[in-house]
């Protein structure tokens, strides 16, 4: 019961928090394995057997073990002269095992042929990695282009939306915070109670990740840009995600990642039959959260 829609827009350098994004189109999320969506650039198109398309299979060829071996599951490469020169970047989610991020990244470079063919410009997600290459220089900057690939999980979630909303609010700035700070490679995941509002799900979990060639502040900034738009795309649900070349995260009401929790949050203190007058059962702030400003600037 998920689905995926592509959000297409530009997102300025600055990252402002006030971002039209467009509906392009809606589709069911594939099995395990299979891409979750790609994103065909509009810069051109190369022909069969040309130059670009030796440049692509040359990068592919050494990408797919330059990521995989590389402590931060993590590569850039360039291929070629103008005007044949290709860019390329790999990463693969922070949890994944070398031998998994060598293959999704081989298998990303194969599917992004086939579902934008002969296009100069493809991007496409995996659970376990992306992959984008591009005759367009995007590796010169870590602000990314503004393109997300959304994906959300349709059922909707007994606890109340709001408190539920601030709750996961919490916890991806918290898995954000972990992400731009405490990791080389740029990645967090977390864990948060959720028995004193909802007995039957009692915890909700999250993961953040960044380029690892970005600075821990453009990492926050890059996170916080989509996280606050959570009660936007997901109000009520029980999981989404949101999937940018340069940062992503997502949530669940289910343990989606492998290993141990990097970061164990509290539930919330609401909703706990003892009390007998609770002075403050309000959810704590956060931004994006039941008071939604957007902000030019």
């Amino acid at each position: 019961n998920t689905m995926a829609s592509h959000h297409r827009g530009r997102i300025p350098s600055h990252l402002a928090p006030a971002v039209a994004l467009l509906f392009a189109f809606i589709i069911a999320l594939p099995a395990s394995g299979d891409p979750l969506g790609q994103l065909c650039g509009n810069s051109g198109n190369f022909t069969a057997n040309s130059t670009y398309q030796a440049n692509i299979r040359r990068l592919s060829a050494t990408l797919p073990k330059n990521a995989s071996s590389s402590p931060t599951l993590f590569a850039t490469d360039t291929f070629g002269t103008l005007p044949d020169i290709v860019y390329a970047l790999a990463l693969c989610r922070g949890d994944t095992s070398a031998a998994n991020c060598s293959q999704c990244v081989a298998t990303a470079f194969q599917d992004a042929q086939q579902r934008c063919p002969y296009n100069q410009d493809a991007t496409i997600f995996y659970d376990p990695c992306a992959l984008r290459f591009s005759n367009q220089n995007f590796l010169s900057s870590t602000n990314g282009d503004g393109t997300l690939l959304l994906l959300m999980n349709t059922q909707n979630v007994s606890a109340p939306v709001k408190v539920f909303n601030a709750a996961v609010g919490v916890l991806l700035n918290a898995t954000a915070n972990y992400a731009a700070a405490n990791s080389s490679r740029r990645f967090g995941t977390g864990e948060e109670g959720f028995e004193t509002v909802d007995k039957g799900t009692p915890k909700i979990y999250g993961l953040a990740q960044c380029t690892p060639d970005m600075a821990p502040a453009d990492c926050q900034t890059c996170l916080q840009g989509i996280i606050k738009r959570m009660p936007e795309f997901f109000s009520g649900k029980q999981g989404g995600r949101v999937l940018g070349l340069r940062c992503n995260y997502r949530y669940e009401q289910y343990r989606f990642f492998n290993g141990p929790s990097l970061l164990q949050l509290p539930a919330p203190s609401v909703g706990l039959a003892p009390a007998p007058a609770p002075a403050n059962v309000k959810p704590p702030p956060v931004g994006g959260g039941e008071k939604h400003r957007e902000q030019n600037g």
